[in-house]
């Protein structure tokens, strides 16, 4: 575990700082004459504060029980992916990533995250062998919930958070 803490603690830093970056680039509302502390990027920036700081815990941790010597081999990673867990680990990454990095800003942002939640379900709830009518239902609830989430959030985020969405 102090090998998988090490990465842990790295990419909870990075992606975290990445967070804080782009929340102090988000609209402070100035021409609304909102209060400082209810700007759009402050969770985000509090958020990501929180996490440098409990990746930075986790990282000297780490770092002090050896796990920085990672001695990774091809051999080690191929085998690393072929257990159920790291692998949907991967896809939630690829999901994730191709929402977050392609689609919003791309498409509107309610038919992204549509998209997203529709995938994820179908990818997530997917197994072998079901019969048709079982395909049916999980292409129809996965539809049901990716309409309800898409709205909430888009409703959310529009009218109680006041974030112009893309």
């Amino acid at each position: 575990m102090i090998k998988a803490d090490f990465l842990t603690g790295l990419f909870l830093i990075l992606l975290s700082l990445y967070v804080l970056f782009e929340s102090w680039r988000m609209p402070r509302l100035e021409h609304l004459q909102v209060h400082p502390l209810s700007v759009p990027g402050i969770v985000p920036a509090f958020l990501a504060v929180v996490l440098i700081i409990f990746g930075a815990i986790l990282l000297i941790r780490s770092v002090r029980a050896g796990g920085h010597r990672l001695g990774l081999t091809w051999a080690k990673a191929r085998a690393g992916l072929r257990t159920p867990g790291n692998r949907r680990l991967l896809v939630t990454a690829i999901l994730s990533i191709g929402y977050a990095g392609f689609l919003v800003g791309t498409i509107p942002y309610w038919l992204a995250t549509g998209l997203f939640v529709l995938l994820f379900v179908v990818i997530f709830e997917w197994k072998r062998g079901l019969t048709a009518p079982g395909y049916a239902k999980l292409a129809l609830v996965a539809g049901i919930l990716a309409v309800v989430i898409s709205a909430a959030v888009t409703w959310v985020f529009e009218r109680i958070f006041l974030v112009t969405l893309p």
